[in-house]
């Protein structure tokens, strides 16, 4: 086990193209921290970096207190487990399992021993005399992380494991790393796309974007306190509605103005976040996340300063849930068309799309108006120019 920081590390190639800029990180002992991010935003490279298969441009990787820039990446004891299973397909499972351990010499019975622990672990005792292409994907996984838990590395490095699994076997994949790190306690660094995947896993989540490091939170504080519009856009599924408002006073207090509708600050957000008054009379975005709304016709009791009336453009069952697109307003500008039907998929394109998750029961309808509440306590504002969160 071991504490891993990232001392400002980058990564340039020699065209010029910066993968990681400054990224200053501190793992701590024990700890499960995810990097996540879209595809090409350098959380790869910097996972390559810390296992010694990327070289450093600028900065240092301290691990346990020990600059590593310039240890060989078997020197490292880290253990990484790759995207692509890399199983030998001429062993048995105990022999991919054993690999490493071969490789350095270790005494027979502790081979035995450290890899019928592993596969007891992992579930794996009655394939160990099986070959990888007998087992399911699954299973194969399993045998990558055994080769990786036998090594008693000080830290594992995980890189998208489970994105060759479907979508059933990667939720059951998750919860087993989650369960398996928690029980070995050892360090690891997992990167993901799936901000699903971050969140559930995570002690920490680190969330890079063009390879600088954006927030790097708890997954609650991440969903409730996004630092910028680009966390706010990344975490949560379906993303944050973002909206251009006007920040204007209301009777007792302000008034968030949007596409021709009005919506209530309360007082205690207001104070709350100070910062706000340095904004009354201007621009901002507001941001309202999907479950923030709900079809005020199942309220008992809904505050009227909290309904807007929206056209509804789609309705989609998902069962447990149903996600509505309401129309609010129309961006600026629009294509040239020519034909009536391009005309109408450019107006289309022009309508911006509230999305709201809402009960099963609710009965709004493609082509109907609906009344929307929002829950006016959960509202996010974010500076439009620079894009950072205002307030707490």
């Amino acid at each position: 086990m071991s504490r891993i920081v990232l001392d400002g590390i980058t990564k340039q190639y020699p065209d010029g193209t910066t993968a990681v800029r400054s990224l200053q990180l501190d793992v701590g002992d024990g700890e499960l921290l995810v990097l996540v991010g879209p595809s090409g935003c350098g959380k790869t490279t910097a996972l390559r970096m810390i296992a010694g298969l990327e070289e450093v441009t600028s900065g240092t990787i301290l691990i346990d207190g020990r600059p590593v820039n310039d240890v060989e990446p078997r020197h490292r004891d880290i253990a990484m487990v790759f995207q692509s299973y890399a199983l030998y397909p001429h062993l048995s499972v105990f022999d991919n399992i054993a690999f490493s351990l071969k490789y350095r010499k270790v005494a027979k019975p502790e081979i035995r021993r450290r890899v019928e622990e592993a596969a007891r672990i992992l579930e794996l005792e009655e394939h160990l005399q099986r070959k990888p292409r007998q087992l399911s994907g699954g299973q194969r996984q399993r045998v990558a992380m055994g080769r990786a838990i036998v090594r008693q590395p000080r830290a594992f490095l995980m890189d998208e494991p489970l994105s060759n699994l479907d979508a059933k076997l990667r939720v059951q994949m998750r919860a087993e790393i989650a369960r398996l790190q928690r029980a070995l306690g050892v360090t690891t660094i997992y990167v993901t796309h799936d901000q699903t995947e971050a969140m559930t896993l995570g002690t920490r989540v680190a969330v890079l974007n063009r390879g600088v490091l954006q927030q790097v939170a708890p997954p609650q504080e991440l969903y409730r306190r996004p630092a910028n519009l680009f966390v706010a856009g990344f975490i949560g599924s379906p993303s944050m509605n973002l909206l251009e408002a006007r920040l204007e006073r209301g009777d007792g207090g302000a008034d968030a103005v949007f596409g021709g509708h009005r919506l209530r600050v309360p007082a205690q957000v207001m104070s709350e976040r100070p910062a706000l008054d340095g904004y009354l009379g201007r621009d901002l975005i507001l941001g309202i996340r999907p479950e923030n709304l709900e079809d005020a016709s199942l309220l008992h009791d809904p505050d009227p300063e909290s309904v807007i009336e929206l056209p509804v453009e789609l309705r989609e069952e998902l069962g447990s849930e149903v996600h509505v697109h309401c129309a609010v307003g129309e961006r600026s500008g629009g294509a040239q068309v020519e034909t009536a039907g391009a005309a109408e998929a450019a107006e289309a394109l022009r309508k911006v799309l509230l999305v709201a998750t809402m009960d099963p029961r609710t009965t709004v309808k493609e082509g109907e108006a609906a009344k929307i509440a929002v829950n006016l306590a959960a509202l996010h504002f974010f500076d439009p120019d620079t894009g950072e969160r205002i307030g707490s």
